[in-house]
């Protein structure tokens, strides 16, 4: 086959040069346009944040909060967590309040050996069979049932509730069962469908048995955890300023919010409410009812080793928010994860949610659980240069490529100082010559 003989550059149909000069200023126009709707959306999402946390006030030494309860709430005039903070204050939310205290002490645990760990589950709400009562799923309920809006779980397995009064019977069987508990809130005691509810005041305490005391001299409740140990004595982390010391005739208790291993030994973050308790009260082995008894009852406070948690107390049922505005911009759904976090409020019979968070020295009323003075500098710092820069550059080459680029009788683009300027411009004497 004959070779077929190459097209020279100048009689392509459109040359490299007007390629590469459309595709210059294609992009710069994209890029300028993009990064002017960025900059619109970063005032929202950075700019105003940066300012308000600027000039909040707010104290970047994290204090403890406690969740006291969480409440869902129809019409909302504050929320403690929205999706997107244009929408943040319309339709239903969740609001969450607290206990705000300063922090306890830090501990540390120190020639420990014996060491165990129990963790008390109670009921996941999230994977917990749900008896739903419009669907006639209750008529053969039988046992202790946490009920929310119609929908019930059981926690007989899992907790043991002792109780005085109750409220007259609920018939959930039947031809109107379903309508009877269609709305059901609230604890209940079932025997075959008819349930009644719980009055106030009553005690669940977590069926969790076989907690291995023997030996052990050092209890640290923290949440669902119990730990425990041997140790020879307790100090200060910070000074080291001996606390305790192992006599051979007490158990100290104490309630912390994390427990981990220390580069000296173990490190107690955030106790409060320490109390020594007699060893002979302790048996080898007990269960979390009873601990929680002794420890509430039995033991005696001493706030050498670590404060009450009423001496440490700042304002009770403040407002949490997840930062400054109470709502996220990101629509990844951070805000039930935060809320599935944050919004335990011991409801269901489970630990309450205890973490660090932030707060006004002069207004303790409302609190946050982010704020990171420095992250926020430093996200406002990008969000300004990157897009300003990418604006500004693609402005100027764009002002450029109209100062430089010419186009020419045959409707091709060029540039001003390629091939003699005008010259460019002069028809080719191949050229086709217009009748007119």
């Amino acid at each position: 086959m004959p070779k077929t003989k190459p097209t020279p550059e100048e009689d392509l149909i459109i040359p490299p040069q007007d390629q590469k000069i459309c595709g210059t200023i294609c992009v710069c126009q994209m890029t300028a346009v993009l990064s002017a709707v960025a900059i619109v959306y970063l005032t929202v999402a950075i700019y105003m944040p940066y300012t308000r946390a600027i000039a909040s006030g707010i104290d970047p030494t994290p204090i403890m909060c406690t969740t006291t309860r969480a409440v869902n709430k129809e019409n909302c005039d504050w929320g403690s967590c929205g999706e997107w903070c244009l929408s943040k204050t319309s339709g239903a939310c969740i609001q969450i309040y607290v206990n705000v205290r300063n922090n306890g002490s830090s501990l540390l645990l120190s020639e420990c050996g014996s060491a165990a760990n129990k963790t008390c589950y109670g009921i996941d709400q999230e994977n917990a069979k749900k008896y739903h009562c419009i669907r006639d799923e209750c008529k053969n309920l039988t046992g202790t049932f946490n009920c929310t809006e119609g929908k019930c779980i059981n926690i007989t397995d899992a907790f043991e509730c002792a109780f005085r009064d109750t409220d007259p019977p609920l018939k959930c069987s039947g031809r109107r069962g379903k309508i009877t508990c269609i709305d059901v809130q609230g604890l209940f005691s079932c025997n075959r469908g008819t349930c009644r509810k719980i009055r106030t005041p009553y005690n669940c305490d977590r069926r969790c048995v076989d907690i291995p005391t023997r030996n052990k001299n050092v209890i640290v409740l923290s949440g669902d955890r119990v730990f425990l140990a041997r140790c020879t004595k307790l100090a200060k982390e910070d000074g080291g300023e001996i606390v305790w010391n192992d006599n051979g005739e007490e158990v100290i208790m104490l309630s912390c919010h994390a427990v981990h291993n220390g580069t000296s030994g173990v490190v107690a973050v955030d106790c409060i409410n320490a109390a020594l308790l007699p060893r002979t009260e302790i048996s080898d082995l007990t269960n979390f009812t009873y601990l929680q008894y002794l420890y509430t009852l039995k033991a005696t406070p001493n706030r050498v080793i670590a404060p009450s948690e009423v001496e440490l107390t700042l304002a009770n049922d403040s407002r949490l928010m997840i930062n400054l505005e109470g709502c996220v911009n990101t629509l990844a759904d951070e805000c039930k994860d935060f809320l599935k976090t944050y919004g335990r409020d011991g409801t269901d019979h489970n630990a309450k949610a205890r973490f660090p968070c932030f707060h006004t020295q002069n207004n303790p009323e409302t609190v946050v659980a982010r704020f990171d003075l420095d992250a926020t500098y430093r996200q406002f710092l990008i969000a300004l240069v990157l897009p300003t820069v990418l604006v500004v550059v693609s402005c100027i080459t764009l002002m450029l490529c109209q100062r430089t680029v010419v186009v020419g009788d045959d409707a091709k683009m060029r540039f001003k100082a390629c091939g003699g300027g005008q010259s460019e411009m002069q028809m080719h004497p191949n050229d086709p010559v217009s009748p007119l």
